[in-house]
């Protein structure tokens, strides 16, 4: 079977064929071009061919350079076409990347950022004023692939600079629900997803984090095909569902014993949990919201010693040391007695982490040091 690839550049249109023409595989079938041009096509045709070609018989080298000539002679001429053209750029985007990383060196992996960044670029400067028509119904495809390269080279101030770019230009790209990655759901997940793990992990901007992961959780929740994406959807979003006090969907096991820990005010549990799963949370960029927790699971047990003592406003520091020492030494045989020394100092830390509860907004009150006490507010202590 013959594809005649003029019709793609005069109608400006792409069907599974044109795909099938700049896939790296050959299926067996043939393309010719015959339609006069400035050069600039047939060089797309003998790169691609020759692309082909190299997956047969080149080597991982060859065929990394050979691909990255096609994105790059794609770019030239997309420059001149409308947004026809972005789903195919995509596609040669996406499979170069996916050569890159079969090559898995930083200086491959880091040019073939650069290219997909001009990609990017093409469809964020589009100035076409006939919307239809604009390029940048594209953008949220690309800084995806940018995501994804950004993640595996673990460099932070590029994902940052990506982000800042498309928060300054908002106002002028359409939604992700207007652009093209509409009609691909699985791009709407991951750029919802990347965009929560970066203000939630890396930001400390939990509510924003919040926001993004549970759009993305939304989207895929029904479809069979994200479920792996579901899963570290969750991982990150109980944290920050933790945080902004509201129920998560699903709980990981992972998480079981922390938020019985929280239930209860169960610190030394918790402290437990955190150290056990220390690594994963460092990896996941987790750890300070788990440190952030903490102080949820004190301001439970700040509440259980509330009630103990008959809900008075006006609270003794020993009496919550005294809660404090039971739960930080609980699965101890003997817990040990403190000094006196020891036992100021206990109280020193307590009127710290108390301050830092009021300040947030955690407790209603304020501590009287000189008489070793914290006085509550009689209308809602703890908001």
């Amino acid at each position: 079977m013959s594809i005649n690839l003029n019709h793609y550049f005069t109608e400006k249109c792409y069907d599974g064929n044109f795909l099938n023409f700049l896939s790296i595989h050959d299926n067996g079938r043939s393309y010719y071009l015959t339609m006069p041009n400035d050069g600039k096509l047939d060089e797309l045709y003998n790169v691609t061919m020759e692309l082909k070609s190299r997956q047969l018989t080149g080597t991982k080298q060859q065929v990394f350079e050979v691909s990255e000539q096609q994105l790059k002679l794609l770019n030239r001429i997309a420059e001149q076409e409308t947004n026809w053209i972005v789903y195919p750029l995509f596609i040669v985007a996406e499979q170069f990347y996916q050569i890159s990383k079969t090559i898995n060196s930083i200086s491959e992996l880091e040019r073939c950022g650069r290219t997909i960044h001009r990609s990017f670029n093409l469809c964020l400067n589009d100035r076409n004023p006939t919307l239809p028509k604009n390029r940048r119904i594209g953008c949220y495809m690309f800084a995806n692939l940018e995501f994804q390269l950004y993640h595996k080279l673990k460099n932070r101030d590029m994902m940052k600079n990506l982000v800042k770019v498309l928060q300054s230009r908002r106002q002028e790209i359409p939604t992700l629900r207007q652009s093209l990655a509409r009609y691909h759901k699985s791009h709407m997940v991951k750029y919802n997803y990347y965009m929560g793990e970066y203000y939630g992990c890396y930001e400390g901007d939990f509510s924003r984090g919040h926001e993004y992961l549970s759009d993305a959780l939304m989207d895929c929740s029904r479809d069979p095909r994200l479920t792996k994406k579901r899963q570290r959807i969750v991982i990150l979003l109980v944290p920050m569902a933790v945080l902004m006090k509201k129920r998560p969907v699903k709980v990981p096991e992972i998480y079981h014993n922390m938020l019985k820990a929280l239930k209860t005010g169960n610190l030394s549990q918790y402290d437990a949990q955190v150290h056990k799963n220390e690594i994963f949370y460092l990896e996941n960029g987790l750890y300070v919201a788990m440190s952030l927790i903490r102080e949820l699971v004190l301001l439970r047990l700040i509440k259980q010693c509330y009630r103990y003592y008959g809900s008075r406003n006006i609270l003794p520091l020993s009496i919550i040391a005294i809660g404090y020492t039971k739960s930080t030494q609980r699965g101890k045989q003997r817990a040990k007695k403190l000094t006196p020394q020891a036992e100021r100092e206990l109280l020193d830390s307590l009127e710290c982490q108390l301050a830092n509860l009021i300040a947030k907004d955690h407790i209603k009150g304020y501590l009287s040091h000189s008489n070793r006490c914290i006085v509550l507010s009689k209308k809602n202590p703890f908001p």
